[in-house]
């Protein structure tokens, strides 16, 4: 189920409805779907593209410092800045371009916001490594959180999985409401997710990726463009799932 979930937004990210134009095409034998999948190509592939993508996902949840955050009963840092590769045996964990959360959930901490820190132990199937919550509750105490302010959930696979989970702990330990840390572009999907499973939750996005000045270069196709087109398209299929889901149950 986890790798269905994982897989079909490919039908219809800007790969799928490219590789689609183009198998109309040759079925078809009509080269206007030819040219279709040349310019939807060329169009994903421009970084400006890719930006204004996600400046629309990081509209919502801009910045904020870390002083305007209101208190809390336990700041909660989403799984997905992990990723890694196995080495004689030996599984090799390495940080994406997401590891802000988890220094923003420190930063939280640190400046007293709230007295607990709860990691999500997402785990992906696919890859040899321990639950990430764990790995990042050891980081979090080289960074000096005390073990005893540090909780885990039980294994995730998804948003919806962390927020249920949340949940569990947050009615075993008494808790009212959480700081969530996650990506701006997740945010929406994110608080939808954890108020559905009944958890009030306050903001702190991290992880900006929108935010760049467009120069010449933007305007050139590249592969960067097209995977951050591709990427950013992935997240609004995924609030549209969700909505769609929510909407019929």
């Amino acid at each position: 189920m986890l790798i269905l979930h994982k897989l079909l937004p490919l039908l219809v990210s800007p790969l799928g409805v490219i590789l689609g134009l183009w198998l109309l095409a040759w079925v078809w034998k009509r080269a206007l779907f030819a040219w279709l999948g040349v310019a939807v190509l060329l169009l994903c592939a421009l970084p400006a593209t890719a930006t204004w993508v996600w400046k629309t996902l990081e509209s919502d949840y801009p910045y904020r410092p870390v002083a305007s955050v209101p208190d809390a009963g336990a700041v909660v840092v989403l799984s997905g800045m992990l990723g890694g590769f196995e080495y004689q045996g030996e599984a090799v964990p390495e940080w994406g371009e997401t590891v802000d959360r988890l220094f923003a959930g420190v930063a939280l901490y640190k400046a007293g916001k709230a007295p607990l820190v709860i990691f999500t132990r997402g785990y992906w199937p696919w890859l040899s490594l321990p639950p990430e919550g764990e790995l990042l509750a050891r980081q979090a105490i080289a960074l000096g959180v005390p073990d005893s302010k540090i909780l885990l959930t039980d294994l995730v696979t998804n948003t919806e999985d962390e927020a249920r989970e949340v949940k569990n702990l947050m009615t075993f330990g008494g808790l009212r409401h959480v700081i969530l840390v996650t990506s701006s572009f997740h945010m929406p999907r994110a608080r939808m997710l954890f108020t559905r499973a009944g958890v009030e939750t306050v903001p702190y996005a991290v992880d900006f990726q929108g935010q760049g000045a467009l120069d010449w270069m933007s305007w050139v196709p590249s592969a960067d463009g097209f995977a951050g087109t591709s990427s950013g398209v992935r997240e609004w299929i995924g609030r549209l799932y969700y909505r769609v889901k929510f909407f019929l149950t």
